[in-house]
């Protein structure tokens, strides 16, 4: 380890790299542990569209059949290495490490990727100024439910100009070169290691082209307490990596506000009045900037607003309970 990221020991590539002239010079890389169920999916939907030159799976110590499933397709470019227990960035890594080719795509297990996913990175990475060696695209959440429209509304972050949601591991390809000159990912972590890992890419100057094109699926937690369990996850991780600017003193300034209107209303009721003005307007933004989330939905409808506001109390929670597990030095393993 060097500075908590895994450290190579290659030496980097000097000159600057030449895009790939097609799918079939691009190693796929994904970590998985304990997907069974989703690994057959994920693998179908990146071998029916733009044949990559290889998929990795990095297992990280599963304790169900994903070692047997991923075998299943060796004949058809998949190889499996098994880690033992192991988050997703040692995952990652250790995938990188093996992968034969020099341009490395990464997407989780648990994802899907829409059609012409590969394809798309690599036709943006052609398309990019010369030297490029990053590329982001972007990513959808799977809406079968109301409590995942609700978290689309009330959690995903929405697209920007570029038509892409923030940098996400999951749907990027990337250069050995920049891979290495970063270091990797940090292997204690089981979140936020893609943060450090985007950090480490500004820090050196590796700028990213986008690809909104190039978009992935992926699922959202099936209920309100595993919502709360996944965030709370989260919220311990990040702090662990020195990222409270994220999102925590944001929850922890409008939460204390909250608080503190709470507490005048015990002798002041406009106080209570500005408290429910104050977290409606909060909920209706949220819903307002989110709306691109759930195309061809009504938003506002009521039970949607008060499922939205639910998840919005419920990730608050969770953001004090993570940060409370960190505190007491009792982060989470899973």
């Amino acid at each position: 380890m060097r500075g908590g990221f895994f450290d190579f020991r290659r030496a980097q590539t000097r000159h600057a790299p030449e895009p790939p002239t097609d799918t079939s010079l691009v190693s796929v890389c994904v970590p998985a542990r304990n997907e069974e169920h989703s690994l057959p999916a994920l693998l179908d939907s990146l071998l029916g569209g733009s044949q990559p030159g290889e998929i990795v799976v990095a297992d990280g110590g599963s304790t169900d059949a994903t070692v047997e499933v991923a075998g299943r397709y060796a004949s058809r470019g998949v190889r499996v290495i098994e880690l033992g227990p192991a988050f997703p960035g040692r995952g990652r890594n250790a995938a990188a490490r093996a992968a034969r080719h020099e341009w490395l795509a990464f997407i989780d297990a648990g994802c899907t990727a829409e059609p012409g996913w590969l394809g798309a990175l690599v036709g943006a990475a052609r398309r990019g100024a010369s030297g490029t060696r990053a590329v982001f695209g972007d990513y959808a959440p799977r809406l079968s439910t109301e409590w995942d429209i609700a978290q689309a509304l009330a959690l995903v972050q929405p697209r920007d100009a570029s038509g892409c949601r923030p940098w996400f591991i999951a749907s990027a390809l990337i250069h050995r070169s920049a891979f290495e000159e970063v270091g990797g990912f940090p292997e204690e972590l089981r979140a936020a290691e893609d943060l450090l890992f985007f950090e480490r890419l500004a820090a050196q100057g590796i700028g990213a082209v986008r690809a909104p094109a190039a978009s992935i699926r992926w699922s959202l937690a099936p209920s309100p307490a595993a919502v709360f369990r996944r965030l709370r996850l989260y919220s311990a991780y990040h702090l662990e990596a020195g990222l409270s600017r994220t999102w925590h003193r944001r929850v922890f300034a409008m939460d204390g506000a909250f608080a503190a209107f709470a507490l005048a209303a015990a002798w002041w009721w406009p106080a209570a009045a500005l408290l429910v003005v104050g977290w409606g307007a909060r909920v209706a933004k949220t819903i307002r900037g989110r709306r691109g989330n759930a195309p061809g939905v009504a938003a506002f409808r009521p039970d949607r607003v008060l499922r939205v506001a639910l998840l919005l109390a419920i990730a608050d929670a969770a953001t004090w309970a993570g940060a409370f597990d960190r505190w007491r030095g009792r982060v989470p393993p899973r």
